[in-house]
C-alpha cells in the first residue's frame, strides 16, 4: 500500500521538477516587456498610419473597436512569442537560454521581431524582394549570433539588461489596455 501511494505522489513532484527548467518569473517579465513593447509599438504605428483615411468613413465607435482589435491582437501575439521563447528555454539545455534568459531572450526578441518588422515594411512598399524562407533562415542565424555575442560582450549585456528593465514600465499601461480591449471586443461581439 505504501508503494502505491509513493507512485501516486511521484507524478506531481516530477511535474514540479519539469517547471524548474523554465526561467524564473522575475526573468520572464523583462523579456516580455521587450516583446510587448515592440509588438504594441508596431501595431500602434500601423493604426495611426491608417487612421487619417479611416476618419473619412468610420465613426468614433468603429475606430475604438478597430483599436481594441489591434491592442488585443498585439497582446496575443506578444504572449505567443513569449511562449515560443519559454518553450525553447524548456527544451534546450539550461546553459543555452534559461541561465541567461533576460539577455538572450531580449536579444533574440529584438532581432527576430525587428527583422520581420523590417521585412513587412519593405515588402508592403515593394522595395524588397527577398524569398521568405531565406530571410527566415538569415533571421534565425542573426538571432543566434546576437544571442551568443550578447553574453560574451559586456556592453551589449549591460545595454540589453538596461533596456529590458526600463521597458517594464510600459507593461503597466499595455497589459491593462489589453484587458480593456479584450473586454470591449467581448461586449461588441455579445451585443
Amino acid at each position: 500500500m505504501q508503494e502505491g501511494n509513493s507512485r501516486l505522489f511521484q507524478y506531481p513532484l516530477s511535474m514540479f521538477k519539469m517547471f524548474k527548467r523554465l526561467p524564473s518569473f522575475p526573468d520572464i517579465v523583462p523579456v516580455y516587456a521587450v516583446i510587448a513593447s515592440m509588438f504594441f509599438a508596431w501595431s500602434i504605428l500601423q493604426f495611426f498610419w491608417y487612421l487619417p483615411s479611416w476618419l473619412y468613413f468610420m465613426r468614433l465607435s468603429d475606430l475604438a473597436g478597430v483599436f481594441s482589435y489591434v491592442m488585443a491582437s498585439s497582446f496575443l501575439e506578444s504572449l505567443a512569442f513569449l511562449f515560443i521563447l519559454l518553450l525553447l528555454g524548456f527544451v534546450l539545455p539550461s546553459a543555452y537560454l534559461k541561465d541567461e534568459f533576460i539577455v538572450r531572450g531580449a536579444s533574440i526578441s529584438l532581432v527576430v521581431i525587428g527583422a520581420f518588422m523590417l521585412y513587412f515594411r519593405l515588402n508592403v512598399a515593394n522595395q524588397f524582394k527577398f524569398p521568405v524562407p531565406w530571410y527566415g533562415i538569415l533571421t534565425i542565424l542573426a538571432a543566434l549570433g546576437v544571442a551568443i555575442l550578447s553574453t560574451k560582450l559586456r556592453p551589449i549585456r549591460q545595454a540589453l539588461t538596461w533596456l529590458s528593465d526600463r521597458l517594464i514600465v510600459f507593461l503597466y499601461i499595455l497589459v491593462p489596455l489589453s484587458v480593456l480591449s479584450l473586454l470591449v471586443i467581448a461586449v461588441r461581439n455579445i451585443g
